[in-house]
């Protein structure tokens, strides 16, 4: 449950945000920024690292059952380690903008939490359909943060990021959404408890897909690769790049560009 409460509590911080006066906005952000960091680092210390490679602090509710859609949560090693840089970085980011943002400070604090939460869950899912809401609704609060708190080109520069990473993270459902047919068409039940079904459990999956052909894990490759090129991003897709677009960045955009 713990994982499930990194993701939820930024959510809540931000909802009290919505509610509360402008001027105990930082404050609030702050304190709930440092609850989840402290949870985070709590996790961390009864986390078994040595076996990292297994997926620890499970937790998962049934969505849709019939449509194998589930709320699924876990980590191993690596995705913890992310998870506490994410943390890490939300009361850091906070609490260095204090001279930086001085206008519509609820709206700023309320969507870097929300982007928090995003962040999280993308780590820590273990089903297809949460990693993919959560990795596409950090556009919302990128695009808000970017246009409003950015540089001098800064709607320009929000726009072409919303554009780049929409249209790769399509391409990279197109690659999900043909491993997941493949599952429940071509995968005899025979060969796991979840194959011959349509179910979006990211271990069912990624089972799926070491037995498809390699023509079509070399197309699914290259989908999933060119989605999240674009976002980490690579070169040459990185010209969406906030700071890129900016002449004389302010302390705000470089803290964003740091989230």
């Amino acid at each position: 449950m713990t994982l499930v409460g990194l993701i939820l509590i930024p959510l809540l911080g931000a909802l009290v945000l919505a509610f509360a006066p402008a001027e105990r906005a930082r404050f609030i952000a702050t304190l709930t920024s440092l609850i989840a960091a402290v949870l985070g680092l709590n996790m961390a210390a009864t986390f078994d690292w040595g076996y990292g490679a297994s997926f620890q602090s499970a937790a998962s509710f049934s969505w849709i059952e019939s449509l194998g859609l589930k709320f699924s949560v876990g980590i191993d090693s690596v995705a913890l380690v992310l998870i506490l840089l994410t943390l890490l970085l939300g009361p850091i980011c906070i609490i260095s903008s204090k001279t930086a943002i001085t206008d519509r400070v609820k709206t700023y604090y309320g969507w870097l939490l929300i982007l928090q939460a995003a962040m999280t869950g993308v780590f820590a899912s273990r089903d297809l359909l949460l990693f993919y809401t959560c990795f596409e609704f950090t556009l919302i609060p990128m695009y808000v943060l970017i246009s409003l708190y950015g540089s001098t080109n800064r709607k320009a520069a929000a726009t072409k990021f919303f554009l780049y990473t929409f249209t790769g993270s399509v391409i990279a459902l197109a690659g999900f959404i043909y491993v997941a047919w493949f599952n429940a068409t071509q995968m005899p039940k025979a060969m796991g408890a979840l194959s011959g079904l349509w179910t979006l459990d990211i271990a069912a999956l990624e089972d799926a897909a070491r037995k498809m052909p390699p023509s079509a894990q070399a197309w699914v490759l290259g989908a999933l690769f060119l989605g999240f090129a674009v976002k980490v991003p690579l070169f040459p897709l990185h010209t969406w790049l906030p700071l890129a677009h900016t002449e004389a960045p302010t302390a705000g955009s470089v803290i964003l560009a740091g989230v």
